[in-house]
């Protein structure tokens, strides 16, 4: 869950946002905008009203499509200078997770 919490708190030091402004918008008092990037506890309906603030798309993401599109998160962090890995590179997704349902693939 640390992704998440470090995606938050990069969200709103970009739009210039202290803890507390982020707060208010949210109804939430500063300590527990704190806690949340500190890595408390965080309830679904806080993360959305967050990413709603912050203009965040939060969404379930097939894990052997985690590479891909952190590459793109990536790439378009760097103003689109990098190269996106193609969809056949061995590197942009890889073989099955061990937890995946081999009948999906």
């Amino acid at each position: 869950m640390e992704y998440i919490q470090d995606q938050i708190r990069q969200a709103r030091e970009a739009r210039s946002l202290t803890q507390g402004d982020l707060g208010k918008r949210i109804g939430q008092p500063q300590s527990s905008i704190s806690r949340i990037e500190r890595g408390g506890d965080l309830r679904v309906s806080t993360l959305l009203e967050m990413a709603r603030v912050l203009g965040l798309e939060p969404m379930l993401i097939p894990k052997r499509l985690v590479p891909a599109v952190r590459a793109l998160i990536e790439h378009a962090a760097d103003g689109g200078h990098s190269k996106v890995p193609s969809e056949s590179s061995p590197s942009l997704v890889g073989g099955v997770p061990e937890d995946a349902d081999e009948e999906s693939y």
